[in-house]
């Protein structure tokens, strides 16, 4: 009986064990909790910091500061160089809870105040650190020790960084971990850039010539007014003024836009920030015409405050500005906007109709305190789109049916743009044309027409009555034959071509037409959508039966019969002559 009781009591002891066990796994298990960060951005680090450790029990909870702190908060609390231990850190709470207010509505200046020490002394507090790696929308942190953090987006600046209203935050956040519920929204964003094309430019930059060949520095170059100055003479625009694509002819002037915001750089002894603009084949770069930060303008050269330095990388087509002195010259200006100004000439290599001519910025900028790691935003693209017609001439036998069709070569063709009321062709605004091949022709560059000796080639019909007239800008044309078929009669009046682009919402070209109209009668083109078809301008020629002439065939006749009746007559006499005689 002893026996069994002593195993009984053996059993017991072993439960009572596992049971003790059990609760001290769930009691360690229940002072972790789960944190979710929400506006994350996939691939990126959250860094997060505990300032205090925490214990929970029911609804209330008590901190203790983490001793790596201690050094910033005797700095900060009443008498804190004489405080230590549970003093200083109830201490640390008071003045938290004080600087934060009770929604925590206030945190931002305590937030980005202890980020820039947590920065400052990254070895100190190493151990209270710890990261994790973001996912896009919200990131889920599972296994938290209990405490109050602050969680820091590396590489991350404030909202007022990225372009829109937005009001200014820490780039930190604060959170306090109790449980498996909290969560915050993330109030911070990373550095970027917006690309957009705007209203042409008076006034002369610095060249790509210069930037080449690296005489740039120096230079001087126009200086812009404020672009939100409503008195600006030269630049007076708006938001609906600024676009994401626009349609141009070979040889036009695209002026383009780069902005972005100074960022944080809290914690950050020194800082990169460039542009980089690549263009495509179809776009040359031609000039920087002016880099501001909010009001200031900044100067072109090598090194020093308040000054940018520029960079083309030909055989890439890149454009590189660089703000020198970033973190000295505007550490204190976080939020103030960033502007470049610079055009392109679209030239003979572009690309047609609803094929693009893009250009991708991005700009570098530091992500690490720590070291001088950089990163690369996403990319701003805007579309330049130039147009074409394909000109279809042809005879129709029959004009019950207009299916029969006979395509007529060799009918030449000049091109005008309109006159200002667009009724009629600008007899001074020829469009200069240059042969691609036979079938093809395209706008001439100002430099081709501008060449000595230059003479605009007539566009002439292919065999197959067609011919590819491309390079044009959106707008209203005046096509105007000049020389007809043989054997057909030459147009009496131009034709009128309107080529009409439509843009969405988001700026993208969505299609194209080409309206024309000959003698009063309107064919409204079809929608181009696609990127491999063009738009056609039918042209009929006429022709009409030949007519008699006076020295037809029919008068010859009537001349031979004149002469054989002579002759008849004329021998008749001689012989009634002779007969009398005898």
């Amino acid at each position: 009986m002893k026996k069994l009781v002593s195993r009984l009591m053996a059993v017991l002891m072993a439960i009572t064990m596992i049971l003790s066990m059990s609760m001290t796994a769930f009691a360690a298990e229940a002072s972790k909790g789960t944190l979710t960060v929400n506006n994350t951005v996939a691939g990126k680090t959250l860094d997060l910091y505990q300032i205090f450790t925490a214990t929970k029990s029911e609804n209330n909870v008590a901190y203790t500061l983490n001793s790596a702190y201690e050094g910033f908060f005797k700095t900060k609390v009443e008498n804190g160089s004489s405080l230590s231990g549970e003093a200083l850190s109830e201490a640390a709470y008071n003045y938290v809870k004080t600087q934060v207010g009770t929604d925590g509505s206030n945190g931002a200046a305590f937030a980005k105040d202890i980020m820039g020490w947590i920065l400052g002394n990254t070895a100190t507090v190493e151990a209270t650190h710890t990261t994790a790696n973001t996912t896009a929308g919200s990131t889920v942190i599972s296994e938290l020790e209990y405490g109050y953090y602050v969680v820091y987006p590396l590489g991350a600046t404030d909202t007022s960084a990225a372009p829109g209203e937005q009001d200014y935050t820490s780039v930190a956040s604060l959170v306090s971990v109790t449980g498996n519920d909290a969560t915050i929204n993330m109030k911070s964003n990373y550095p970027t850039v917006d690309k957009k094309i705007i209203p042409a430019q008076s006034g002369s930059g610095i060249t790509v010539g210069a930037i080449v060949d690296d005489t740039w520095a120096g230079v001087h170059h126009m200086e812009l007014d404020d672009e939100n100055d409503p008195e600006d003479a030269i630049a007076p625009r708006g938001a609906a003024d600024e676009k994401k694509a626009g349609d141009f002819g070979i040889g036009d002037t695209v002026t383009y836009q780069l902005t972005s915001k100074v960022p944080d750089m809290t914690g950050y002894n020194s800082y990169t920030f460039k542009f980089s603009d690549t263009l495509s084949k179809g776009l040359d770069l031609k000039e920087v015409l002016s880099v501001k930060v909010g009001n200031t303008t900044l100067t072109a050269k090598k090194t020093g405050a308040n000054t940018y330095a520029l960079s083309y990388d030909k055989t890439t087509r890149t454009l590189t500005v660089t703000l020198n002195d970033f973190y000295n010259s505007y550490k204190d200006r976080t939020g103030e906007t960033i502007t470049v100004v610079y055009t392109a000439t679209l030239n003979k290599d572009a690309v047609i109709g609803m094929n693009p001519n893009t250009n991708k910025a991005v700009v570098e900028y530091s992500n690490d305190p720590k070291s001088n790691g950089t990163g690369t935003s996403e990319p701003s693209i805007v579309d330049a789109h130039t147009f074409d017609f394909t000109i279809y001439k042809y005879y129709l036998k029959d004009q019950n049916n207009k299916d029969d069709k006979t395509a007529l070569a060799n009918a030449e063709f000049e091109l005008y743009k309109a006159n200002a009321a667009g009724d009629a062709a600008d007899t001074n605004a020829k469009i200069n044309i240059v042969k691609v091949k036979d079938g093809e022709y395209r706008q001439a560059t100002p430099e081709e027409a501008a060449a000595g000796g230059f003479k605009s080639d007539v566009i002439v019909s292919g065999t197959d009555g067609k011919v590819l007239v491309k390079g044009l800008d959106a707008g209203t044309y005046y096509l105007r034959e000049t020389k007809a078929p043989e054997g057909y009669n030459k147009l009496l009046r131009d034709i009128k071509v309107e080529i009409k682009a439509t843009y969405g919402e988001n700026g993208k070209l969505v299609s194209y037409t080409v309206d024309y109209t000959y003698n009063g009668n309107k064919t409204t083109g079809t929608a181009i959508t696609d990127k491999d078809n063009s738009p056609e301008v039918a042209v009929e020629n006429k022709t009409g039966a030949q007519l008699p002439s006076t020295g037809s065939k029919g008068a010859l006749m009537v001349t031979l019969a004149g002469i054989v009746l002579f002759g008849a007559l004329t021998a008749s006499k001689a012989f009634g002559k002779k007969k009398a005689n005898n």
